[in-house]
């Protein structure tokens, strides 16, 4: 794997490891408690997080050449996860039920992020600008700007978790 994206790959996994640790540490009521009938649970965020990372596909030639990439969408949405801004969920099949169990998630999280690593693994140096993926708002995305926009979500969400949990976990 290519230095930077291994180095971007591990900081997520470690990242990863430890809000699961912290989301384990919790009961069922904790889990499922909604701070507000707007809001979600903290179960609820994690499922999303996973559901998000399952629906996210990185498959060299599965962009259409005629779709062009959209820079200007990426800074937007980039500029919504980190500046933690609340938005509806761009792709239904994202939204999260919350009636999940935690390790079934943290299974098929694992799933994902050895497939991820999967891919990962075929770029080349001359791959990274290459559309890989797509989102709704931003079209398509090169190798690069899919990990950036992998992490940018996750830390949003990580920073909403740790603030229902307490921090401490």
């Amino acid at each position: 794997m290519l230095e930077d994206l291994q180095r971007q790959f591990a900081q997520l996994e470690d990242a990863r490891h430890e809000l699961i640790r912290k989301v384990r540490r919790l009961d069922r009521e904790r889990l499922t408690h909604k701070p507000d009938p707007e809001r979600w649970s903290v179960l609820e965020d994690f499922q999303h997080l996973v559901l998000a990372e399952q629906r996210t596909v990185l498959a060299f030639g599965s962009i259409p050449a005629s779709q062009g990439p959209k820079p200007d969408h990426l800074a937007m949405v980039l500029d919504v996860l980190d500046g933690d801004i609340s938005v509806d969920v761009p792709d239904p099949a994202m939204v999260p039920d919350g009636q999940a169990e935690v390790e079934d998630l943290i299974r098929d999280w694992e799933q994902a992020r050895r497939r991820l690593n999967r891919f990962l693994e075929t770029v080349g140096a001359d791959d990274r600008d290459t559309p890989v993926s797509s989102h709704p708002v931003t079209g398509p995305l090169s190798v690069v700007d899919s990990l950036k926009l992998l992490a940018s979500h996750f830390h949003h969400h990580r920073r909403r978790l740790e603030a229902a949990i307490g921090g401490g976990g």
